[in-house]
């Protein structure tokens, strides 16, 4: 860490703990009576998240639990649905109303965090995409990111492991990703998270076929174990264990490109698929990348749910619109001191509406903001 970081670090430290010491970031102060929703997406261990190309995507479960510790000392917990009938009986008692969230249906969300919700005795909303319930095939940004990861890495290393793969076929691919069309050389090769946001300007259709075209020049596919989703038995489990079940449209797609016929199919059907299956009320919605319109939130109050999350960053006012609630992200790397410690003074200052630079913005690493 260069002199002028370490310093930044020091000074970002020091004004959380003075924040947090005299009470002016204290969650009770800052969110009184307003409904903050946080969100998670993959609980990985450490050599899980190594190997996974979105690590800002990811926590462990030991900082799963560090957080968990921190919101369940100052916030009342629970799912989204729970929340939302007490926050609508204005049932909030010392400690401000939070709803905790976990996006994608991933197994990882069954096998490492629910034992540590169980352990801090809190329950939480599930957002799953209704084509899980019968297609294992990733999503869509983990496929295009795991696409992008093998070649970076493979290209920076000055070549590739497997003598069938085209070097030129793989820079050209590549290039497409890039906002100008070209590279400079692998110094000018894309990160995974640039790539995603880039590929959100592509038409569905620009998207699958860069996908087809790079599953050419990959070797074989070998997902490791635990990189899969939950089971129908899982989810009916976490249902029956006082948890929710939410939707985050069928496929994963990017809402605002799709047709009106999509949307319904995406949004409704989506309802009515984990409804069928399922045998639980669905009664909320996640919309799937951090994108959404008019449109959307229009489809979403005509299926039936009752709120609808986005991933623009910030907590909700008494009287905000249920279909555009803002959550925060829960980012490890963001709650971390500059010794890589958790800190608790850091993150209630990110979630206290001071921080500079959070107010309404996409925190979502493969997310978008709204239109």
């Amino acid at each position: 860490m260069s002199a002028v970081s370490t310093l930044k670090a020091l000074v970002r430290d020091t004004c959380g703990l003075a924040l947090s010491m005299t009470r002016v970031t204290a969650p009770s102060v800052r969110l009184g009576q307003r409904l903050s929703v946080v969100t998670f997406h993959r609980v990985l261990t450490e050599p899980q998240r190594r190997l996974y190309p979105l690590p800002g995507l990811a926590v462990t479960p030991d900082e799963l639990d560090d957080h968990l510790r921190f919101l369940t000392r100052h916030f009342q917990c629970q799912s989204l649905d729970a929340a939302l009938g007490l926050w609508k009986q204005g049932r909030i008692a010392s400690r401000p109303l939070l709803a905790i969230t976990f996006d994608d249906g991933q197994l990882d969300n069954y096998e490492n965090a629910l034992p540590v919700l169980e352990k801090h005795g809190v329950t939480a909303s599930f957002y799953v995409p209704s084509q899980v319930l019968e297609d294992s095939t990733p999503l869509w940004h983990d496929t295009m990111a795991v696409s992008v990861a093998w070649l970076v890495n493979h290209l920076s290393e000055g070549g590739v492991r497997s003598g069938s793969t085209d070097r030129g076929a793989a820079l050209a691919l590549l290039a497409e990703l890039h906002p100008g069309g070209a590279l400079g050389g692998v110094a000018g090769l894309l990160t995974v998270e640039a790539a995603l946001e880039h590929t959100k300007r592509w038409s569905p259709a620009q998207r699958e076929d860069w996908m087809r075209r790079a599953s050419g020049v990959l070797p074989p596919a070998q997902r490791p174990g635990w990189d899969g989703f939950m089971s129908v038995e899982q989810m009916k489990d976490l249902v029956a264990r006082g948890h929710e079940i939410g939707s985050h449209s069928h496929s994963h797609a990017l809402l605002p490109q799709c047709t009106d016929d999509e949307l319904r199919a995406e949004i409704a059907g989506s309802r009515q698929k984990l409804e069928a299956v399922l045998g639980t009320p669905v009664t909320t919605f996640c919309y799937p990348n951090g994108s959404f319109d008019s449109r959307c939130v229009a489809q979403a109050r005509e299926a039936g749910y009752r709120a609808a999350v986005t991933t623009r960053w910030g907590s909700n006012a008494p009287g905000a619109d249920l279909f555009r609630l803002q959550r925060f992200n829960m980012n490890a790397q963001h709650a971390q001191d500059r010794n890589g410690r958790f800190s608790e003074a850091r993150l209630a200052w990110r979630m206290s509406g001071l921080h500079p630079g959070l107010d309404r913005v996409s925190q979502d690493p493969c997310g978008g903001d709204a239109t």
